[in-house]
């Protein structure tokens, strides 16, 4: 079996619903900025830009008008999923990291996810919890889209992608099991 640090870390990892509100430390703040920018993209056209989030305000209101559009689109399960959960959509996480890219080539969704991940992991290995999230989409992309995307300072010609919430982990939560069944090799 081979081990290596990437490895182990992608086999550790597991998505945070739980965060401590403790603010993340300017190093590792530029750790992850750092990360982002590296990610791969296709043809290496780097067509992202990545809005840390961090201002508690804009956190919250995200987190009320994710909420409000979830209950105005009538999404009753997500809805019960958020009661159990303390209607914390962000799982109180200090940071929210949105990805936004700009349709230049077909690839800029699969580019987004490789930089979610690439973040994810770049977290993980700073002892930092993380989640990939597309529940922000609903205010980004809804009807009050452009006041968000202006709260935020994202420019014309820019859209949300997905998202990514960082922070510590107040409470930890197992890796999901692996089922080699679901390879197929060829």
């Amino acid at each position: 079996m081979i081990e290596n640090e990437v490895l182990k870390a992608i086999e550790e990892r597991s998505s945070t619903r739980d965060y401590r509100e403790d603010p993340i430390p300017s190093d590792m703040m530029y750790a992850l900025e750092k990360a982002a920018l590296e990610a791969q993209t296709s043809l290496n056209r780097c067509e992202q830009k990545f809005f840390f989030i961090t201002d508690r305000t804009i956190l919250h209101d995200i987190e009320s008008d994710v909420m409000k559009m979830a209950e105005e689109q009538g999404e009753w399960g997500y809805l019960e999923r958020l009661i159990e959960r303390d209607n914390k959509v962000l799982f109180g996480a200090p940071l929210l990291i949105v990805i936004a890219s700009r349709e230049v080539n077909d690839y800029t969704a699969c580019d987004s996810g490789i930089a979610a991940q690439t973040i994810c992991l770049a977290a993980h290995s700073m002892g930092l919890g993380s989640v990939i999230m597309a529940a922000p989409d609903r205010i980004f992309l809804g009807e009050r889209g452009k006041a968000w995307r202006d709260r935020i300072g994202m420019e014309s010609g820019w859209q949300f992608e997905i998202s990514v919430a960082v922070g510590f982990i107040n409470s930890p939560k197992e890796p999901h099991e692996i089922d080699f069944r679901n390879i197929v090799v060829v």
